[in-house]
């Protein structure tokens, strides 16, 4: 059985929802085409491209994100990969008003993003009886989360120089460039930066740096064996308190907590980039 030029492994439907597990061989090319549902799609092995008309997403091992409805893409499967793809339903979008927040192809991020993901794939395996009120329950929260986070970030009217000024801190959140570095990347009077950047995404600077770390955290916490210490300080927090204290706020549970809940997913070595502590 194929689905989009994938086989698949297994399939599962529920209310306002289909769940498939595909696996794409290597050098898999999917010409541009369009779904006439929206997609959540989570990479469970492997690694492939996603073009759109005027964005390009690399999708990786762990990466859970959002596909619209009509959004034509092309699909370049540069090694195999195994993905589960989540088919929502016509009209689930539109009872929970969201529609308008998830027009845009995304990435779900943010520290509950992949514990989310390993909860799908566990009720998607399990098979008891309470396995398609749990999918669900898991799948309109996940959509919940990215609503939330795309209503937070998205700032399609921000003008080109704040763009750049976002992605640049998207790369370098562990470093926490200064204002006046950042207002001279953009070519601005710091206030008017800080200010624009309130306006367009709903944050300041200093906490969508936070957020970021604490993204940053959320995966360390899932897929390495380091200590809440050593994670703290790779991701440029001044102490562990700080740091728990920031995760506590974002996530709504402890750092220890979230990583016994992701500790059924297998962990990956991490190799982080160590730096020295920095208070934001």
């Amino acid at each position: 059985m194929t689905d989009a030029a994938g086989s698949t492994i297994r399939r599962r439907d529920i209310a306002g929802f289909s769940l498939t597990e595909a696996v794409y061989a290597e050098g898999v090319n999917l010409a541009r085409h369009c779904h006439a549902n929206s997609y959540l799609n989570l990479v469970l092995a492997g690694t492939y491209l996603e073009r759109h008309c005027d964005r390009e997403f690399q999708w990786s091992e762990g990466s859970l994100h959002f596909l619209p409805a009509g959004a034509r893409h092309e699909n370049q499967f540069q090694t195999a990969a195994r993905v589960l793809r989540v088919k929502i339903e016509t009209g689930v979008m539109q009872r929970l008003g969201i529609e308008r927040s998830l027009s845009e192809p995304r990435e779900i991020t943010g520290p509950l993003s992949a514990w989310l993901g390993n909860r799908m794939m566990r009720e998607f395996m399990s098979q008891d009886d309470i396995a398609p009120l749990a999918i669900e329950g898991v799948l309109l929260e996940m959509l919940a989360e990215s609503a939330r986070c795309s209503d937070e970030t998205h700032g399609s009217s921000a003008p080109g120089w704040l763009r750049r000024v976002r992605e640049l801190l998207q790369d370098s959140y562990l470093e926490a460039p200064g204002l006046n570095a950042l207002a001279g990347v953009a070519g601005v009077h710091p206030v008017h930066l800080s200010r624009e950047f309130h306006k367009h995404f709903q944050m300041t600077i200093g906490e969508y740096i936070r957020k970021r770390r604490i993204e940053h955290a959320s995966d360390l916490l899932s897929h390495s064996d380091l200590s809440l210490a050593e994670i703290a300080r790779t991701c440029g927090f001044s102490d562990q308190s700080h740091f728990c204290a920031l995760f506590k706020k974002h996530s709504g549970m402890t750092p220890a907590k979230f990583r016994d809940l992701s500790s059924d997913s297998s962990r990956r070595p991490a190799r982080p980039t160590r730096l020295g502590p920095v208070s934001l």
